[in-house]
């Protein structure tokens, strides 16, 4: 009896120092991390003013997909708000976009989610729960409005 308590509460134990381990060791890069990569996008953004879509663990500007933003991420169109997005893509797609808004002249960064381009309906559908009022086809170099 006291060994099959012993053992479980050395699992229980091992468990908690393994989740602890992991989470500190991963908060603590991505810390370093958010900063170095919103740097490098914030940088990134002035040479592409059009826009672009980057995947941010390899860098590369996407060449196909539709682009759909994340509700989270809005309204982010400053510097110090580009560590929120960055942050948000590293927990989820690892996906930013950025984008000039012609309306009121600001550049706007998004952690998105890339769809296949024959995936149309579920990208709509995921705007439509996100809130957008557009998605992206980056191979046609268009924007999709939404209802």
């Amino acid at each position: 009896m006291k060994a099959r308590f012993l053992i479980l509460l050395l699992a229980i134990l091992l468990c908690y120092i393994l989740q602890t381990s992991c989470t500190t060791n991963s908060n603590l890069v991505q810390k370093g991390e958010v900063e170095a990569l919103s740097e490098k996008i914030w940088t990134y953004s002035h040479s592409h003013p059009d826009g672009f879509t980057i995947d941010i663990r390899t860098m590369t500007e996407s060449i196909e997909g539709i682009a759909v933003a994340y509700s989270a991420t809005q309204g982010s169109h400053s510097r110090k708000k580009l560590n929120r997005v960055v942050r948000h893509a590293l927990h989820h797609d690892g996906y930013v976009g950025g984008w000039l808004d012609t309306a009121d002249s600001l550049y706007y960064f998004d952690s998105s989610r890339i769809f296949p381009e024959d995936s149309l309906d579920a990208a709509i559908k995921f705007g439509a729960k996100n809130k957008q009022k557009a998605i992206y086809s980056i191979k046609e170099g268009k924007e999709i409005k939404l209802k």
